[in-house]
C-alpha cells in the first residue's frame, strides 16, 4: 500500500530554525507518511536586494550544483526525511505556489488534501500534524 506523502518546499534561511520541530514530526509519523523536502530557490539571496547579514548568506543559484550544495546545509543541520532539490526552472515551486515556503500533504492517490498558507509565517507544523492525524484516521 502506498503511503500518503508530505512535502515541504523550503529555503535554507528560515527552515534551519524549524529543523528540530520538523524532524521530530518526521520521526513520529515516518511509519505512516513519506516525508519529502524540496529545496527551492532562495527567496532572499545575499546577492539580491536583501542585506548581507547572518540571515541572508546564500547567493542566488545559477547552476543546479549550487542549489544542491545549499540544500546540503539542511542535512548538515539534522533535517530528517528525504531531501531533493527543485529544478533550475523552479517547476515544483511554480506548481505548488511554494515561494517562499509551503507545506503540502498528498493522499495516496497523489491528490493534495492539505496545503498550508505561504510560509514562513503563514503555516505551523502543528496544522500539518493535525492534517496527518486526520489522514491516518482515514487510511
Amino acid at each position: 500500500m502506498k503511503l500518503p506523502e508530505i512535502f515541504i518546499a523550503l529555503k535554507v534561511r528560515t527552515v534551519l530554525s524549524k529543523v528540530p520541530e520538523y524532524s521530530a514530526l518526521v520521526n513520529k509519523y515516518c511509519h505512516a507518511v513519506t516525508f519529502l523536502t524540496i529545496y527551492i530557490r532562495e527567496a532572499h539571496p545575499n546577492d539580491g536586494e536583501w542585506p548581507k547579514d547572518v540571515y541572508h548568506q546564500i547567493p542566488m543559484h545559477k547552476q543546479l550544483s549550487e542549489r544542491i550544495e545549499a540544500a546540503k546545509l539542511l542535512q548538515e543541520n539534522g533535517l530528517a526525511g528525504n531531501l531533493v532539490v527543485d529544478t533550475m526552472e523552479d517547476l515544483a515551486c511554480i506548481k505548488y505556489g511554494a515561494l517562499p515556503e509551503r507545506l503540502c500533504l498528498l493522499n495516496p492517490d497523489g491528490k493534495v488534501c492539505f496545503m498550508s498558507q505561504m510560509g514562513p509565517w503563514g503555516y505551523s507544523l502543528s496544522e500539518l500534524e493535525n492534517a496527518v492525524i486526520k489522514m491516518c484516521e482515514k487510511h
